[in-house]
């Protein structure tokens, strides 16, 4: 492929991410109000599998060390988020992306191909006021399908075991993840003010939500100093039109 084929605008890549981890193992002198030091660690924390969906596909993606080996799962990681344009996840900046960087890291590996984060889990506790704001309650609340059952800690303690069972609960558990987390991205995208999703496709008079071009001018929208043309998209994101003809959140 030729430099001027890779540069060409095409539709982003919209990657819907969530992971699985062991906890960490120590050594520890009780249960209660314990502070555990380093020389304690006897197991750290590690990504035992992912689950990944493509917006514009059907299949979810799920990759583990029991299932593929840990350098091949992890690689297989490194190489969707390499391709991605934009992650998707529930709480993954501070808890899914950081694991899978310093699971990359201990591997020796660079970083993946620049993308843009959205993680929902901000997205809700920015712009509304749930009772909480655990992806259970919220998707429940919203109406949608949501989290399966896990039974707690056993299904930790069975999958660290290799059980072949455990891990088939494991990996629909880790799917159904994705799955509602794609879900609520779609119901949600007209209050995401993430990446400009018409710019990423080359078309920056596009609505900058969706990278749709069904807009409906709705009247103006005023700053301090001037008036903008406002514009209604029909997945409900309200756009500005700037004097150069490109779109930004309203």
């Amino acid at each position: 492929m030729s430099l001027a084929e890779k540069l060409k605008p095409r539709q982003p890549r919209i990657l819907t991410v969530d992971i699985e981890t062991a906890p960490a193992i120590v050594m520890a002198w009780g249960l209660y109000d314990q502070n555990i030091a380093t020389s304690q660690i006897v197991e750290p924390s590690r990504v035992l599998c992912f689950a990944a969906k493509w917006y514009d596909k059907k299949r979810i993606m799920f990759a583990s060390e029991f299932h593929d080996g840990r350098e091949q799962f992890l690689a297989q990681a490194w190489d969707l988020f390499d391709e991605a344009d934009v992650v998707v996840t529930y709480n993954g900046q501070r808890f899914d992306v950081p694991h899978l960087q310093r699971e990359w890291m201990l591997l020796g590996w660079g970083p993946p191909s620049p993308w843009h984060d959205v993680d929902l889990y901000k997205v809700f506790k920015s712009r509304a006021k749930f009772m909480s704001n655990k992806l259970a309650y919220i998707t429940e609340s919203l109406g949608l399908d949501t989290k399966l059952e896990t039974g707690g800690q056993s299904l930790w303690n069975r999958v660290l075991a290799n059980e072949t069972q455990a891990w088939s609960e494991f990996r629909a558990y880790n799917k159904q993840d994705v799955a509602i987390t794609e879900l609520l991205f779609r119901q949600v995208l007209p209050w995401v003010k993430g990446p400009h999703l018409g710019l990423l496709s080359g078309d920056s008079s596009a609505c900058y939500a969706c990278g749709g071009t069904a807009l409906t001018p709705s009247g103006m929208v005023f700053t301090k100093v001037r008036a903008y043309s406002k514009l209604l998209c029909e997945c409900g994101a309200w756009n500005k039109l700037m004097p150069n003809g490109e779109t930004r959140p309203a």
